[in-house]
Parts: structure tokens; C-alpha cells; sequence
């Protein structure tokens, strides 16, 4: 009977040490956020290009929105201000080059370069100050058009700029490093009409 009762306590003091356990784990689990991340990387189209990026810019620009119904008053409007912090390269696609190639006389002719161009923007938006009225609120889509209005108000203002300037005057020191590069290598550089003293 002494036996019984012992093993009893040693039961119930077992059961109980593991119930006070589970019980701090699950208090200590319970107050804090459970996360769930999931990371899915794809690759849609990859291709060889040859650009030559001549000029580069920096732009910081604040892109404001409102939208309002019939009235601009509190409960009708939704206003959202985006700052748009963007890197742009300009410069000349070669695909889009005109060249000749003189295998005999090892030469190579290049007719056209084509003018300056925005090869890329590289932006990033930072939304604050979003106000939504109480009937009138962003939709997920809404938020996504915005996102394109601003890369395109980025480009806007890089082809008022003088990025594309500075990448023409860039233009000889390209044709100066191709004519390196050609003779390196025991060929010769003919410079037709791309804006290029011969």
C-alpha cells in the first residue's frame, strides 16, 4: 500500500512537472508572431545584349496622387504621395548599330550608332502620407497603376534632362576605345555618319 501510494506520487509529481513544462512553452510560443515566409524565384527570359551605357542620373522626386468622388472633401478623397528614387542609364544599343565588316582589308565601318537612348531605370517608391476616405480607398490595382505612373514620371524627367547630352559628348571617347580595341587586335575603325570627326 506504501508502494502504491509512492508510485502514485511519483506519477502525479511526473505528470504535473510536465504539464507546468508544456504550459511555459506554450505561453512563451503564444505571445510571440508566428512567421511563414516563402521565397519562389523564377527566371522568364534571359538574352545577350550590347549596350554601352554613356551617361548615368540619379533622380529623387516626390510623385503626388489624389483621387476624389463628385466633391474633394475628406470622406470622397484618397491621396497618396510617392517618393520616387530612381537610377537612369543612358547610353547606345548596338543591336541597333549599322556596321560593315571588311574581312579582306581587316577593316570595320560603322555607319550609324544611333542616337542616345534610356537604356534602364532602377527605381524604388516610398509610399507615406496615404489617405483613404471612408468611401474611397485604394485598391491593390490602383496601387500597382500608381507604381507605373511613377517609373514613367521618372522618364519623363530624364528625357528633359541633360543625361542625354552628356552621353552624345560620350560618343567620341566610345569610338576612341572601339578604334583601340580594333587595332589591338590589327584591324582598322571607319567612322561614317554617327556625329564623329574620322
Amino acid at each position: 500500500m506504501k508502494n502504491t501510494k509512492s508510485i502514485i506520487l511519483v506519477i502525479v509529481a511526473i505528470l504535473l512537472a510536465a504539464a507546468i513544462g508544456w504550459y511555459i512553452g506554450f505561453k512563451k510560443n503564444f505571445g510571440e508572431p508566428q512567421v511563414e515566409e516563402t521565397a519562389t524565384v523564377m527566371m522568364e527570359k534571359m538574352q545577350k545584349v550590347f549596350k554601352f551605357v554613356a551617361a548615368e542620373g540619379q533622380i529623387s522626386e516626390i510623385y503626388d496622387y489624389k483621387d476624389y468622388q463628385y466633391y474633394d472633401i475628406s470622406p470622397l478623397r484618397k491621396k497618396i504621395l510617392v517618393r520616387v528614387n530612381a537610377k537612369v542609364l543612358v547610353g547606345y544599343d548596338f543591336e541597333k548599330a549599322s556596321f560593315r565588316i571588311d574581312d579582306a582589308n581587316r577593316t570595320i565601318y560603322i555607319d550609324s550608332i544611333g542616337p542616345a537612348e534610356l537604356l534602364a531605370i532602377d527605381h524604388d517608391l516610398d509610399y507615406y502620407d496615404i489617405q483613404e476616405g471612408t468611401f474611397n480607398s485604394f485598391s491593390e490595382q490602383e496601387l500597382n497603376d500608381i507604381n507605373t505612373k511613377a517609373k514613367k514620371y521618372a522618364a519623363a524627367i530624364v528625357e528633359g534632362s541633360d543625361l542625354f547630352n552628356k552621353a552624345e559628348e560620350q560618343k567620341e571617347d566610345l569610338i576612341d576605345m572601339l578604334r583601340v580595341a580594333a587595332q589591338s587586335t590589327g584591324w582598322r575603325i571607319e567612322v561614317g555618319d554617327v556625329g564623329i570627326k574620322d
